[in-house]
């Protein structure tokens, strides 16, 4: 009888910590996938610039993050010019957005270039 407790104790805990971590299998996007779809609104949030690049590409590293009203809070801009540094903050500061599977208050680094408009 005291096998018997033991194994129904075994099972019972067994099963409580498996159905959890099963029972998380909606339709959320994976990390890479928000990722991928917070560098697109960003894309579209920076629009198209006015600036003479003077037939060059400039690249920053944009550091971001969701804070909890939705809103893009930029926590830094690695680029060499300055000017591209003040339009990257003005155009994305505090501005929403709606991701599905961006964790707020997580720091995301976003690759960017600006490339010259002809």
């Amino acid at each position: 009888m005291k096998n018997l407790k033991t194994l129904i104790a075994i099972f019972a805990i067994s099963l409580a910590s498996v159905l959890p971590a099963s029972a998380n299998t909606g339709s959320e996007p994976s990390s890479k996938n928000a990722k991928t779809i917070l560098r697109t609104e960003i894309v579209e949030l920076l629009g198209n610039h006015k600036y003479d690049l003077k037939n060059k590409v400039l690249e920053a590293q944009v550091s971001v993050m969701l804070n909890n009203q939705n809103e893009l809070v930029v926590v830094s801009v690695n680029s060499k010019n300055t000017t591209i540094n003040s339009y990257v903050k003005y155009k994305l500061n505090y501005k929403k957005i709606n991701v599905k599977g961006i964790k707020k208050g997580t720091v995301y680094r976003i690759p960017l270039k600006m490339v010259p408009t002809k």
